[in-house]
């Protein structure tokens, strides 16, 4: 894994690193246009292995980065709890005002 060491040590990426292709797969028995195509984009397994070795790396700090009231990108925290909290914060609203 020389590459990740070289990114790790010099920021540097190799260009063909992060090529995507893109594969047509067909919506339907008979395609006859482009839009009778679903495009999706195949990413090279290096890349996808040096993002989740930085992902785990930016997870150590990430605590300490982002503070107590921000909810996404913290492990035990899920987006749909802001959700939850803003819905019981309006119920609580609204009968105060009952």
């Amino acid at each position: 894994m020389m590459f990740i060491r070289d990114f790790c040590k010099n920021g540097n990426i190799v260009k063909d690193l992060n090529k995507t292709f893109v594969a047509l797969i067909p919506k339907c028995s008979n395609p006859e246009s482009i839009k009778d195509f679903r495009p999706i984009r195949l990413v090279g397994s290096m890349y996808k292995i040096l993002a989740k070795v930085l992902a785990n790396r930016y997870m150590v700090v990430m605590n300490s980065v982002i503070g107590d009231y921000q909810i996404a990108l913290v492990n035990d925290r899920k987006i749909l709890d802001s959700f939850v909290i803003a819905k019981e914060i309006i119920h609580l609203g609204r009968n105060d005002r009952a």
